[in-house]
């Protein structure tokens, strides 16, 4: 089974609420809820927050939540926080993989059902993503059982995806703009 984790903490030190910040006339959690939602591969999805505001956006999405201990927020490591995800989610036994995606990279390039089967072709343990400038992002992690159990990967792979990684405000409007020129090109 894969299911799809979107870690939505409440708290933001750089741009105050982040996740739930207006993109474009919509909370930025919506494009990372869309993305998943996209992708026919996924069994099911969870979003795992410490947030009132932020669960109850996602229940009235129909969206399933986990909540998480505040002490899984700020500058904890993220594969802790999909950990947590995991062992408090009913049928967790059956979960093969699991795909992070992070809120904070709403114009994603590479769509999420190519990024699982490049996991599941290249028989990979991670997938990771980064920048054209060889930043590390959060745009995907995917991980499979056997790292999740172990924290030990035996074949990882690094896809591109140069989409904005949203920390401040001119982060923001960047992303918007690039959103709009995007759905103008699709037109």
């Amino acid at each position: 089974m894969i299911i799809a984790i979107i870690p939505a903490k409440g708290g933001s030190k750089r741009l105050p609420n982040k996740n739930m910040v207006i993109l474009n006339g919509r909370p930025m959690l919506e494009y990372a809820i869309d993305y998943v939602k996209d992708c026919d591969l996924i069994n099911d999805f969870y979003i795992s927050t410490d947030s009132d505001d932020i669960e109850n956006f996602a229940l009235n999405l129909g969206v399933k939540v986990i909540r998480r201990p505040v002490s899984l927020g700020g500058e904890t490591p993220i594969i802790d926080v999909y950990k947590h995800a995991l062992n408090n989610m009913k049928n967790k036994d059956l979960v093969t993989i699991l795909a992070g995606i992070q809120p904070d990279h709403p114009d994603r390039n590479i769509s999420l059902y190519d990024a699982i089967k490049i996991f599941q072709d290249k028989n990979l343990d991670r997938l990771l993503s980064k920048d054209k400038e060889d930043n590390k992002n959060g745009a995907h992690y995917i991980l499979s059982r056997n790292f999740l159990d172990t924290e030990v990967s035996k074949n990882d792979y690094v896809v591109v995806d140069d989409c904005t990684n949203v920390h401040f405000e001119s982060d923001l409007i960047n992303a918007g703009k690039r959103l709009k020129n995007n759905e103008n090109n699709s037109q």
